[in-house]
């Protein structure tokens, strides 16, 4: 048979799966970045690594490049998120302090030293923080059951109410900002493998 007649040999079904996968997604984006997004120096990820990839080689730099593209995404959510503290008379740091007390479910509780662990602060940032709170009635100290000489830091009532408008409000408008994601079966599924792959490559060593 000759050589321009030759079947192809068809893709294994997992690697098709991902090339189909990937094609999709590649067909929500614009080929190429416009306006601000374009900017030299305040452009997305692609430009700043496009920029990367003309001083080092493609394969040496794209490691690092994931970071790059991962810590940028965290600066737009946590000005996402800004904008909803700013609704709700909140600075950011205590807004993360109410989301750390509201997803351990009731009674909404944590001890200072998990305070301390989670957000990596000093003890006297934490009670800052905690101070805070209280004086809004977002939180309260409580005894700990457990230790008579510690104390506990509790969603009050309406600490609870005041950061469920805010999830309720950040997961309405993050549904709307990636619907071109999850209009794509397993988009959703294979990004959170790949970000859970990548934390545990870079993560510490247990």
């Amino acid at each position: 048979m000759p050589a321009n007649t030759r079947k192809k040999t068809p893709a294994p079904a997992p690697v098709q799966a991902h090339l189909e996968l990937r094609e999709a997604l590649g067909g929500t984006l614009a080929e190429r970045s416009q306006g601000l997004q374009a900017d030299p120096l305040w452009g997305n990820s692609d430009v700043l690594i496009g920029q990367w990839r003309t001083q080092f080689a493609r394969d040496e730099v794209d490691p690092l490049t994931f970071g790059i593209r991962i810590r940028r995404i965290a600066m737009l959510l946590d000005e996402a998120s800004a904008l909803e503290c700013d609704k709700a008379g909140l600075t950011l740091n205590e807004m993360l302090l109410l989301m750390a007390l509201r997803r351990v479910g009731p009674p909404y509780a944590l001890r200072p030293t998990d305070i301390l662990k989670m957000h990596s602060v000093t003890s006297g940032t934490a009670t800052y923080r905690i101070d805070q709170l209280t004086k809004q009635d977002l939180a309260e100290r409580i005894p700990d059951p457990s230790d008579r000489r510690g104390y506990l830091i509790r969603l009050t009532p309406r600490g609870l109410e005041i950061i469920d408008g805010i999830l309720q409000r950040l997961m309405v408008e993050h549904r709307r900002l990636l619907a071109p994601m999850s209009d794509i079966p397993g988009a959703f599924e294979v990004f959170e493998e790949s970000l859970r792959l990548y934390e545990r490559c870079i993560g510490p060593r247990e």
